[in-house]
């Protein structure tokens, strides 16, 4: 049995799914199983021969993943039933390796640690993915930071912005965000400490083989050799403190929350109503069975999508850990495993998906313009008061305090009436205080922008080197 994603439209068929798919997963513990076998070598606590041995039968296409999930309630973990397999394909091939697989190790330590070398696996690919949306993005800024349009506030029309400084915001979100889950991927620890965290087995073993020395040094230093053959950090024992799996859902949900934002924001303006932008086209994608009229916005409704789901995984994953106990929580422990592959799914599927996104995105200024001339001339209303009020108050036009509603009184007036705005002003006010072409230059929203073009060299400039 396989889930292939038919219900699950955010990542069914992406590269993400594949690097967190079962198989994936039991490959890593696989892989971990034989990692700790050429540490042993490495260390020299047991023989070179085993190496091969394993090597051969350490592929997972090789084993009956149907059968081993069927066997998986039977221990409450997966690696049980697989590890088993896994001993008698050894033996098969040279029966005296079969004692050096797993040996000294416990559930937790190949299960830890096989999630985090899928989630180096996954972080790879998002990371790779992230940059290259975001030195699109940064493009796109860069290309818009002139190019002025309506900020919106509470789903209302606000002040001028440009596009560029609406992408710098999407930059500025998924970059650090994915600054963020780098950090935590460049430093993803092994998990290494036997039945309960201790390393008793390892402990007992050194004590007797070399008494002279300290056992635990010796633990730590074939703890480190396992380290570099799965590329992880050899960390403390984390049996008990899960504040790592926490960290990496976190992180990666923060990926999913930023691109939740582009979304958002590509799907109020790709209505027919705004028509700003418009997605990437393909044939056969975003039509409609009913309404052919229709070009659906899959992309970013796929992203909206993955960014609610994860809010679910990563629930889930805290749940999990608030629920650990002792050495080894029941049940919070098992809580956190497909969760944070959830995570791990969707923030790969949501990095493949802003790459197609940002890299395809059509920018429609020309309807930018027409929406910020919905309101006329009331957009500038706060400006002109704003320059005005002091002027007037100052020149005794108006009485301290009440230069705000004259200029309002005055503006209002002229908007309702259809009647030139900066023409009634100069008319209305006492003459030599403002001139048309002063209030026309106010009324300009090329020069209502504050310091967009600023922020989006700015966010060009953090993200450049990091993007590259």
């Amino acid at each position: 049995m396989e889930d292939f994603g038919l219900l699950n439209p955010a990542w069914a068929g992406t590269r993400a799914a594949a690097l967190t798919s079962d198989t994936a997963f039991g490959q890593a513990m696989l892989d971990v199983e034989a990692a700790w076998c050429r540490a042993q070598v490495r260390f020299g606590t047991a023989p070179a021969t085993i190496e091969d041995a394993v090597a051969a039968v350490s592929h997972i296409d090789d084993y009956d993943l149907t059968a081993i999930a069927a066997q998986t309630p039977d221990g409450a973990n997966a690696l049980i039933p697989l590890l088993n397999a896994l001993r008698n394909n050894v033996a098969a091939n040279l029966p005296q390796a079969g004692q050096y697989v797993h040996r000294g190790a416990t559930s937790q330590d190949i299960i830890d640690t096989a999630l985090m070398l899928m989630a180096t696996r996954a972080g790879e690919h998002v990371l790779t993915n992230l940059k290259t949306a975001v030195r699109q993005l940064s493009m796109l800024a860069i290309d818009h930071a002139d190019t002025v349009m309506i900020g919106r506030s509470l789903a209302q029309h606000a002040q001028p912005i440009t596009f560029g400084y609406r992408v710098s915001q999407w930059i500025e979100a998924l970059g650090s965000a994915g600054q963020h889950f780098e950090n935590v991927v460049d430093s993803l620890p092994l998990q290494w400490g036997g039945a309960v965290g201790t390393s008793t087995w390892w402990v007992d073993y050194f004590k007797a083989a070399q008494p002279e020395s300290d056992p635990m040094d010796l633990v730590n230093h074939q703890r480190d050799l396992l380290a570099e053959e799965l590329d992880l950090v050899s960390a403390p024992v984390w049996h008990a403190n899960r504040i790592p799996i926490l960290q990496l859902g976190q992180m990666a949900f923060q990926v999913t929350a930023a691109a939740a934002k582009l979304a958002n924001d590509v799907l109020t303006s790709v209505q027919a109503e705004n028509a700003e932008l418009a997605e990437p086209t393909k044939p056969g994608r975003g039509g409609s069975s009913a309404m052919p009229h229709k070009n659906n916005p899959v992309l970013s409704i796929r992203l909206k999508h993955a960014a609610q789901e994860a809010s679910g995984h990563l629930n889930t994953l805290q749940t999990g850990v608030i629920s650990n106990t002792a050495e080894r929580a029941d049940g919070g422990w098992h809580t956190e495993w497909s969760a944070l592959r959830g995570l791990l799914r969707l923030t790969g599927a949501v990095s493949e998906i802003l790459v197609e996104l940002t890299d395809g995105l059509q920018v429609h200024s020309d309807a930018m313009r027409h929406n910020l001339a919905i309101h006329g001339k009331a957009v500038f209303l706060g400006r002109l008061t704003q320059w005005l009020v002091p002027i007037v108050e100052a020149h005794g036009a108006a009485a301290p305090g009440d230069g705000k509603q004259l200029i309002e009184s005055i503006s209002t007036t002229a908007m309702t009436n259809d009647n030139d705005l900066a023409q009634a002003l100069v008319e209305q006010l006492p003459d030599g205080i403002v001139t048309v072409e002063a209030i026309e230059k106010m009324l300009d929203p090329s020069g209502y922008r504050g310091g967009a073009a600023s922020i989006v060299a700015e966010v060009y400039s953090r993200y450049r080197k990091w993007s590259s």
